[in-house]
């Protein structure tokens, strides 16, 4: 899967964690030039965790590659295949991390709610206390 100069390359099939209310995901690393910049993740189901505060789709750059909008292109690489699974998906982060609402409007996902993550989610145990959720069209 390609999208301007960014290629995704299935890493594994991860399965679900039930105990930990983790969902199944595909995990890809993202190269650009044959270098990997990062990953992005593409998880499947409708916990209330994925839902609420997870989302379907999760990246990371790493340090030296951000700035490029390599989380925007690896996800309009990961795209077709995200359609043939859901028309749409949800997309979450953290009020505060900037560089990552930049790359959820730049794809054109819809706000739809701002939701408080409660301590018993797996997301409140990284740190997060509030995240912001948008609905996006691939």
């Amino acid at each position: 899967m390609d999208f301007e100069g960014v290629t995704l390359r299935l890493g594994r099939i991860v399965p679900a964690e039930v105990e930990r209310r983790l969902s199944p995901y595909y995990h890809f690393g993202i190269f650009s030039e044959g270098t990997e910049v990062g990953h992005i993740n593409f998880r499947i189901g409708t916990s209330e965790h994925l839902q609420l505060y997870a989302g379907h789709i999760g990246y990371t750059v790493r340090e030296p590659y951000r700035g490029h909008h390599y989380a925007f292109c690896a996800c309009r690489a990961v795209a077709p295949f995200v359609r043939n699974i859901y028309p749409s998906v949800i997309l979450t982060s953290d009020r505060d991390n900037w560089p990552s609402l930049r790359t959820i409007l730049r794809l054109g996902a819809v706000f739809l709610e701002e939701v408080a993550v409660p301590r018993h989610d797996p997301a409140y145990q990284s740190g997060s206390r509030v995240k912001r959720r948008y609905r996006w069209m691939p």
